[in-house]
């Protein structure tokens, strides 16, 4: 019978081969990895271009309909959010009550864009 002293003392450890084929291993199971987080960086910038560019667009909504209504019927520009396409389109609705055309209701558009991300919302703006 071996005593446990002699087995371990004849043990010569890892060869430097397994080492090699360990880290190559681990190699291609960590580079897959490296392009998750590149993809996660460029959807978190998207996701930030795409947020400033929706918060511009509901403060000019906002900002029109606190607007007398003439004001708004006619187009005025409310703001200019630097580094960023903004465009407001108006157009007048018309309802199905049988009045005389000029109900005094316009729909306004806000369209914000940020080079590769836009974002447009409507809103009802009243004379009353």
């Amino acid at each position: 019978m071996r005593s446990p002293i002699r087995e371990t003392a004849q043990e010569s450890g890892y060869f430097l081969v397994e080492v090699m084929v360990a880290i190559v291993v681990l190699t291609i199971a960590i580079l897959p990895m490296a392009g998750v987080f590149d993809a996660a960086i460029r959807a978190a910038d998207a996701s930030d271009e795409y947020d400033e560019a929706r918060t511009y667009a509901i403060q000019a909504l906002e900002q029109a309909k606190s607007l007398p209504y003439e004001a708004v019927e006619a187009g005025h520009v409310v703001c200019k959010p630097a580094g960023l396409g903004y465009e407001k389109a108006t157009r007048p609705i018309g309802t199905d009550l049988g009045g005389s055309g000029d109900e005094g209701l316009t729909m306004v558009t806000v369209t914000v864009d940020s080079g590769g991300s836009s974002y447009s919302v409507s809103g009802v703006v009243s004379r009353w």
